[in-house]
């Protein structure tokens, strides 16, 4: 099994910078898209966690900015609370998309978190079991070094970690905006691509009479959603995930991203109800 495993890894790497072109193939061949989708996604619900620092600036419920950071629940709790349910943790020791990519600007030694009993199949050379403490402060390092939550049932996660049933594994991904797998969203057919969501609750707006026109908001952008047109900016709500990105970058503050924290509670049973997180739940 582990054997399969590392040639499955191999072949990742091989085949990751091709994930554009077969994305875009899945739009032009309704059977290539049928196959894509029900051996690489069948199941799949993953979700983008906002950036907790951009929320605790534009927040949507009735508090002052001050005070966000200490009574909002922040969009991250989601993230720990599933990690708080599940028996079975394992941290990676490397981001395969940021490994396969030959990234540079963000740590590559820096992984996926998995949960649910398909972590006691994933070779112990990518990583290590953890405990729920461990892995919460990792979430948080993740966070402080500027790369996005990613949360979900991942069909292709259990496919080259070789783990088994899919509702066996739930991966956490910290993406960074240049390698992330699912920057494919903007290639991809609608109904693979919509698989990938924003999270619930979660809204992007701009003020047009703040944009200045700069260009930074769509450089950072990994879904491509936004866009600079004539100087003006645009947004593209059907690829936006809400992560926050654009937010942070926007030196003129023309871009908001608000959510709901009402919808934390059932952001975490939908996506905790994917996978068998616990012989206890």
């Amino acid at each position: 099994m582990r054997a399969v495993s590392y040639i499955s890894v191999f072949l990742v790497k091989y085949l990751f910078n091709t994930r554009y072109r077969l994305a875009a193939f899945t739009r032009r061949s309704n059977t290539f898209n049928k196959i894509v989708r029900k051996t690489m996604f069948d199941g799949d619900d993953m979700i983008v966690i906002p950036k907790d620092n951009v929320v605790k600036r534009t927040v949507s419920v009735d508090i002052s900015v001050d005070d966000a950071g200490e009574t909002t629940v922040l969009p991250s709790e989601v993230v720990k609370r599933l990690i708080d349910r599940a028996d079975d943790i394992f941290i990676m020791n490397f981001c395969l998309c940021r490994k396969s990519n030959g990234c540079d600007d963000y740590p590559v030694d820096r992984g996926c978190v998995f949960l649910g009993k398909g972590v006691h199949k994933i070779p112990p050379k990518y990583g290590h079991m953890a405990t729920r403490e461990e892995a919460v402060a990792y979430i948080d390092e993740c966070t402080d070094l500027d790369l996005v939550h990613i949360i979900g049932r991942n069909k292709l996660d259990s496919i080259w970690l070789q783990t088994g049933d899919k509702k066996d594994l739930m991966t956490i991904c910290n993406c960074c905006p240049c390698c992330c797998l699912w920057n494919m969203t903007r290639n991809i057919s609608a109904d693979i691509g919509g698989l990938f969501k924003r999270m619930e609750g979660v809204s992007v707006t701009m003020d047009a009479d703040r944009c200045i026109g700069c260009g930074s908001c769509s450089e950072i952008c990994f879904c491509k959603a936004v866009k600079i047109e004539e100087g003006h900016f645009s947004i593209d709500q059907s690829l936006c995930r809400g992560c926050g990105r654009c937010v942070e970058s926007c030196p003129a503050e023309a871009i908001t991203i608000t959510y709901d924290e009402s919808k934390i509670d059932g952001a975490v049973q939908r996506i905790g109800g994917l996978v068998r997180l616990s012989d206890k739940v």
